[in-house]
């Protein structure tokens, strides 16, 4: 028996295979088999190629109602040429398929437009809500944006174009949520800054020693790490690329007439991919094994956690955990392996494992 798709699915099965469509598409499109596994999540059912086509149209519709062409009502026909042939307006397809080989990829090609004019509060809301986005919130925050967008679907082309605008400034690492209300409107002026290629002047409070430094950068983007935004970028003083605290930015100002060029071939991803924290120098030193073992309890954070995209884990009878990180600058690892306790062990490397016994011991003489 034809199984047919519940109606009070729509919204979200639209959005989810959208969302495929926008995620695959700067790694080549997404494939048939893709748009069925996520029309399958929403539906528990796999469904046929007419049903993805049947919702690929759909989808263009919402984006542009004559993507597939309108021919006009009686009287609506251009003046100047009098002829009885039909004429058909045609728009463009936000969602459009590729044949490569033997196979066909759909990419998003949607225009970004212009925007409404509370999109800068439809920014601070992706931006709130990307770190969950790219990480192991991933699931949760789609079905937020479905809830939003159900009955709104227009709001998509919004929604596609500032989430692209994001993918290229800002790299995320980490499973915490970001809360950028306390530096909206820092946040806002760095994308700016980006987006023009300006510089920007600010007032940076030294955490060593408390004094307050005057700095002119030239913005690559944004990170966010364990609950903290930082700018990152070239500093012109020191000539070397440098991460800096949005909470320790006193003061900051785009320099109008100013310009400058991002690194030839520059990606944060592949910049802070493998280094555990923010490191501030220019080499935070070769990749390295690192090896924690934590006890049982503690153990269940690091199951529903990714803490560094390299974690990897091995599970113990007592119920206990291995944990190893493929990364650079582990130094920066000390503060957040003091803060776990005697909950967790470092195995390896060896250099760490004293350092942290040096700083632990520093930290007991304070109380004695």
């Amino acid at each position: 028996m034809t199984r047919y798709p519940r109606t009070g699915t729509q919204p979200e099965t639209l959005m989810k295979m959208l969302i495929t469509v926008i995620e695959k598409t700067p790694s080549g499109g997404a494939t048939m088999e893709d748009l069925q596994d996520a029309y399958a999540e929403i539906n528990d059912w796999r469904p046929s190629v007419r049903t993805i086509y049947r919702y690929i149209r759909r989808l263009n519709l919402f984006f542009d109602p004559l993507c597939y062409g309108e021919k006009p009502e009686p009287g609506e026909e251009p003046d100047e040429d009098d002829t009885d042939e039909a004429v058909t307006v045609i728009g463009e397809k936000a969602v459009c398929s590729i044949r490569r080989g033997r196979k066909t990829y759909y990419i998003f090609r949607g225009k970004k437009g212009n925007l409404p004019a509370s999109a800068h509060d439809t920014t601070m809301l992706l931006l709130g809500m990307y770190p969950q986005l790219r990480g192991a919130m991933k699931s949760s925050i789609e079905a937020a944006m479905q809830s939003i967008f159900r009955n709104s679907l227009s709001g998509l082309s919004t929604f596609a174009s500032i989430l692209s605008e994001l993918e290229h400034v800002v790299h995320v690492s980490g499973a915490f949520p970001a809360d950028p209300e306390k530096s909206e409107a820092m946040i806002r002026e760095i994308l700016r800054a980006i987006r023009e290629k300006k510089r920007v002047r600010l007032s940076y409070l030294r955490t060593y020693d408390g004094a307050v430094t005057e700095r002119v950068v030239e913005p690559h983007g944004l990170l966010c790490r364990l609950n903290n935004w930082y700018l990152t970028g070239q500093c012109t003083k020191r000539q070397q690329r440098r991460v800096f605290l949005l909470l320790n930015i006193k003061d900051l100002a785009v320099i109008e007439n100013s310009f400058y060029r991002m690194p030839p071939g520059f990606s944060l991803k592949e910049a802070y991919q493998d280094i555990w924290g923010t490191w501030t120098d220019d080499e935070a030193g070769d990749l390295e094994t690192v090896r924690l073992k934590v006890c049982a309890g503690p153990a269940e954070r690091f199951r529903h956690n990714l803490f560094h995209e390299s974690q990897g884990i091995r599970e113990f009878p007592d119920g206990g955990i291995e944990v190893t990180y493929r990364l650079a600058g582990a130094q920066e690892m000390i503060p957040w392996l003091m803060s776990w306790g005697g909950a967790v062990e470092v195995l390896e490397p060896a250099w760490l494992r004293e350092q942290l016994i040096s700083s632990l011991q520093e930290t007991l003489r304070c109380y004695l």
